[in-house]
Parts: C-alpha cells; sequence; structure tokens
C-alpha cells in the first residue's frame, strides 16, 4: 500500500528558510511506523517446531515522501529508534529483527544491508521488549530524503533445542527516523 507523506505546504518554505540560515538545520522526524499497515505492524507467528530455522518477513512497504526534497536539502545525518515486542506463549528461540530502509527504485530493499539488526532472545510465556537506536546512517539519509523509499521488516529465528514448538505475536511499536539536514548550497 502506497502511502504520501504531506509536511504543512505553508510551513515547508519557513523551515527550508531557516535551514540555510547561520548553522541551523532542518530536523524532521519521520514515523515510520505510521506508514506500514496495522497488519504489518502486529503478526501471530507459529507455531514454527522446534529444531528450525525460520526466517520471514513482516513488512514490505513503498512510502512516499516529500516530493523534491533531496533538491533542497542535504542529509547530514538519520539515526533510527526501534521498539518492538514479542508476546511469546511457547517454546524458545533466539533470532534477530531486521530492518530495511533504501531508496524505492531498488528492486528490493532486502538486497541492501539492513540499517539494524536487533538481537532477541525468546522463552516460554515471557514478554520480550527488543529496542535500539542506530546511530547516523548515510544509507538512510540518502533513502528519506528522496522522494519515496522502501521500508522493510525481516525477523529470523532459531528454535534449536526448543522443547516445544515456538508460538506468540510480535508487534513493532516504534520504528522512527530523525533527518538532520541543511539547505544546499
Amino acid at each position: 500500500m502506497r502511502r504520501l507523506a504531506i509536511l504543512s505546504t505553508a510551513l515547508l518554505p519557513l523551515a527550508l528558510a531557516a535551514a540555510g540560515c547561520g548553522d541551523r538545520a532542518l530536523v524532521l522526524t519521520v514515523n515510520l511506523l505510521s506508514f506500514l499497515d496495522p497488519s504489518e505492524r502486529t503478526q501471530p507467528y507459529g507455531p514454527i517446531p522446534a529444531n528450525v530455522v525460520a526466517d520471514f518477513g513482516v513488512a514490505d512497504e513503498q512510502v512516499n515522501l516529500l516530493e523534491g526534497l533531496g533538491d533542497a536539502v542535504d542529509a547530514e545525518s538519520a539515526s533510527l529508534r526501534v521498539r518492538a515486542r514479542f508476546e511469546n506463549a511457547t517454546g524458545s528461540a533466539t533470532g534477530t529483527i531486521r530492518i530495511y530502509v533504501a531508496a524505492a527504485d531498488t528492486a528490493d530493499p532486502q538486497i541492501v544491508p539492513p540499517i539494524a539488526v536487533l538481537p532477541v532472545t525468546l522463552a516460554p510465556a515471557e514478554t520480550t521488549v527488543v529496542a535500539a537506536e542506530v546511530p547516523s546512517s548515510p544509507q538512510l539519509a540518502d533513502a528519506l530524503t528522496r522522494s519515496s523509499a522502501r521500508i522493510a521488516v525481516r525477523i529470523s529465528l532459531d528454535t534449536t533445542g526448543s522443547p516445544a514448538p515456538l508460538q506468540g505475536v510480535e508487534t513493532i511499536e516504534e520504528l522512527v527516523a530523525i533527518v538532520v539536514t541543511k539547505r544546499s548550497l
């Protein structure tokens, strides 16, 4: 599903003008989670049998951003805050959550290195929260200053040694990018 992120057209000229004054920067907070369908934010997983490695996609969305922002500003940095919750019912596993953000013209956002790789350990009848802040990423800055980007999330779970099939619900609670830009010269 394609969505359009709209910044107030009344405030954009003022923000871009301020970005060019002195050393002031335009800081954009992009709630990437808001572009994902509710079905991509919360998903059940399992049952995944014991002693297997399961790798599955959670989300893959194209995001339409503000048209032409890349021509008006240079990205100085971009960071990412991520938080996910696993409400595990049965079984145990170790694994990773991988977050990909790439330019929309990328055939598959998962062919570029992930922006974030977060380790996760799941135990029976426990809720696990995984959170991280990824410092400045040139790849993220480049993708988010274009007119559109692709966001993908994948999870890999290894149930080797699990006493029972793995089953539960995963929820992405936060996926926020902070992009610091300056006016192009």
